[in-house]
């Protein structure tokens, strides 16, 4: 970790006036020392010898000294109290609390657990990082001692937050700064990573636990079975961790399956069993083993805790949860161990949060307009951050920006390198925070950037639904010169993804709103009639790129002539395989081809549609989205016809290699089909629906 740490406490070691006495307190099952460093109104508790042993989740508590001495004058009292010990943190917390460490407190026994719950920050030492764990300690104590920590200088990289807890959030979005919580797996094996980092094991080291962010220690059944497979060779150490695990502590009387941390949670818990059974069940059968424990022979001691693996086993909430490779078992730790089982009432584990994101670092704005970088932001969060602070109108400063990477199941990289990023801004004028996407183009050649902007505002031209693109660029200094482009994030969700929710307009209770089935799909008409123009065909498949891969938008808002909310407008979010079908010559024979390729497609999508909601005839469905289909097709082709001269003028800048000339004449030409065969392609999508589904044929 240890450099980190080890130079903190080489500061204070350093600099700080030991205090001449040593105090000793027993905690854990055995006796430990500890010393003092006054630096300036600060002061130091670290258990002696700690800085020579340092290990991987080593506690660390926070407490205001006025927290610490409530009769006297608080605003007379500055400085904290910082203690650094192993074992957890009520190694240090209780005796400092009950006023064991020289002059330092003074708390009345009944202040003593409320002091602990609302004051007291407790930290863990995580490699070369210090995760705060905020528990039930309010975000303005939590923003203190992290100001604090860095004002020691513990770099901001090093000091992070456990707990996502949605005041803190948004405080520290505020900031510029939410990459520094902790944020939470989507994956499988982001979960499984996440587990394994919070395997934790209290000496005497038999007996592992899995450490959660609210300081609770879950021992789940393999642990159990593990740690009683060591009898044998080593009873004594057994009878030790048995007697650390149950016995009743000399300053409460409680052990720790019986002291409650959070929540239903005691400071050790039995992983994947109800609460009830375990206070009256397991518990008790842990305590009477220690009980009867000096009178059995190390035989019968192994077969009593046979007996206690057996009730164990029994009562487990599903048979998956002795099974640590299981999904069932991942899921469920891991929403235990992130303190997600404290907000969430539901049994399945979200796998996602944010759309998928990931905070990333950047740069803290201040007040006076100027912009601290954040240490580990990369090349490409500057690049961003850049272009915003050049788009910022004079006399308008940029209060915040947060910097996210947006998770893709396809894309097996680790964090940070991902082709899709979000950012979201607000600036000192606007009420509202902004959202900007930007994606790394799909190959690095400054002719593809060319290409891409020029497909984009030659289609904007024509009025296809794309928002406005700005192309950036950063130089790498082992692959050169990367592109990437930004656009606005368009407010929605996307049209494969739309929650049921939607189609319910208020006051309706469980039925769908038949209006808004039609407005859907009478919009994906013209999302369709778009794609068309586009030739929009995905590189991988070869087939058309409409309905199922989440690139369109569908806005929804306030219908004025309805008077209810609505679909309003669609969006589209993806300029990759636009003018991508592969021949582009202007015959009928290409036409043809495209006509049946894309009817297919989009009768394919309209289908899947009227399944999904029968309120509304299949043949409504269709006759709206045609609709749709043939009003976008008019529009653009209006667009076109005004100014045909320049847009058949026209010839790009881009690389003869991606021949785009060929490919825009072939647009406009077929474009024109697309108007004067309105019908003719209505049929082709009405025939293609009526046929039965690839996968209807094969049943048959």
């Amino acid at each position: 970790m240890k450099s980190l740490l080890s130079d903190t406490l080489s500061f204070i070691l350093t600099d700080g006036a030991r205090r001449p006495e040593k105090i000793t307190s027993k905690s854990w099952g055995r006796t430990r020392d500890f010393v003092a460093f006054d630096l300036d109104d600060d002061t130091f508790v670290l258990e002696d010898g700690i800085w020579d042993r340092m290990e991987n989740k080593d506690p660390v508590v926070i407490v205001p000294k006025r927290d610490l001495r409530p009769g006297d004058d608080p605003s007379r009292i500055y400085g904290n109290v910082m203690t650094f010990t192993s074992g957890n943190h009520a190694v240090a917390a209780l005796p400092l609390l009950s006023g064991q460490f020289w002059d330092l407190a003074a708390i009345p026994e009944a202040r003593r657990a409320e002091t602990l719950r609302d004051c007291a920050v407790c930290c863990n030492c995580v490699e070369d990082t210090l995760e705060i764990s905020q528990r039930e300690v309010s975000t303005e104590r939590v923003i203190d001692a992290d100001n604090w920590l860095q004002g020691l200088g513990v770099p901001m990289d090093n000091v992070l937050l456990a707990d996502r807890l949605d005041p803190t959030l948004e405080a520290y979005r505020r900031r510029g700064q939410e990459w520094r919580i902790r944020p939470l797996a989507w994956t499988a094996e982001e979960m499984a990573q996440a587990i394994r980092a919070t395997r934790h094991t209290l000496s005497p080291k038999s007996l592992v636990y899995y450490h959660n962010v609210k300081g609770v220690f879950f021992v789940t059944l393999a642990n159990f079975t593990t740690w009683g497979a060591s009898l044998p060779a080593d009873p004594a150490r057994f009878r030790r961790a048995l007697h650390l695990l149950a016995a009743p502590s000399p300053a409460d009387g409680l052990s720790f399956l019986r002291r409650l941390k959070y929540g239903p949670h005691h400071e050790v818990e039995f992983f994947g069993i109800p609460p009830a059974a375990g206070n009256t069940v397991l518990v008790p059968l842990v305590e009477r083993l220690l009980a009867d424990a000096d009178g059995l022979s190390d035989d019968a001691l192994a077969a009593r805790f046979a007996e206690v693996v057996a009730s164990f086993r029994g009562l487990l909430v599903s048979p998956d949860y002795a099974d640590e490779t299981s999904t069932a078992f991942v899921e469920a730790l891991y929403r235990n161990i992130t303190g997600e089982i404290y907000q969430s009432a539901g049994d399945a584990i979200v796998p996602a949060f944010d759309d998928r994101r990931a905070a990333l670092p950047g740069a803290t704005y201040l007040y006076d307009g100027s912009c601290s970088l954040h240490a580990s932001a990369d090349g490409r969060t500057e690049a961003i951050l850049a272009y915003l602070e050049n788009t910022v109108s004079h006399g308008d400063r940029i209060e915040y920006v947060n910097v996210y990477e947006v998770r893709s199941e396809t894309e097996d990289v680790r964090l940070g390198q991902g082709k899709t990023r979000e950012i979201v801004f607000k600036t000192a004028w606007s009420p509202l925070p902004r959202r900007l996407i930007e994606k790394r183009l799909a190959q690095r050649s400054t002719g593809y950037g060319t290409y891409t902007m020029t497909r984009v505002e030659v289609f904007r031209a024509l009025g296809i639904s794309y928002g406005q693109h700005r192309l950036l660029a950063r130089h790498d200094g082992v692959i050169g010169e990367v592109h990437f482009f930004v656009r606005e994030r368009y407010p929605g969700e996307s049209f494969n993804q739309l929650p049921r929710s939607y189609f319910r307009s208020r006051g309706s209770g469980d039925a769908e709103d038949a209006d808004i089935v039609r407005g859907v799909i009478r919009l994906m008409g013209g999302a369709a009639a778009e794609n068309l123009v586009l030739k929009k065909i995905s590189h991988s498949s070869g087939r058309c790129v409409f309905g199922r891969e989440g690139k369109e938008i569908v806005e929804f808002g306030y219908d004025v002539a309805l008077r209810k909310e609505m679909p309003l407008r669609v969006r589209l979010c993806s300029i990759r395989g636009t003018m991508g079908w592969p021949d582009y010559d202007c015959t009928e024979e290409n036409l043809g081809r495209v006509f049946r390729h894309f009817a297919e497609e989009f009768a394919g999508v309209v289908r899947e549609y009227a399944e999904a909601h029968p309120s509304v005839p299949r043949e409504a469905l269709l006759g709206e989205f045609l609709e749709g289909f043939n009003a976008k097709t008019y529009e653009i082709h209006w667009n076109f016809a005004s100014h045909r001269e320049q847009f058949e003028g026209y010839s790009s800048p881009a690389f003869r290699d991606y021949q785009f000339d060929e490919r825009w004449r072939f647009v406009l030409w077929s474009l024109e089909q697309q108007r004067a065969r309105l019908s003719e392609f209505g049929d082709l999508v009405r025939g293609f629906l009526d046929a039965p589904s690839a996968a209807t044929a094969a049943e048959t």
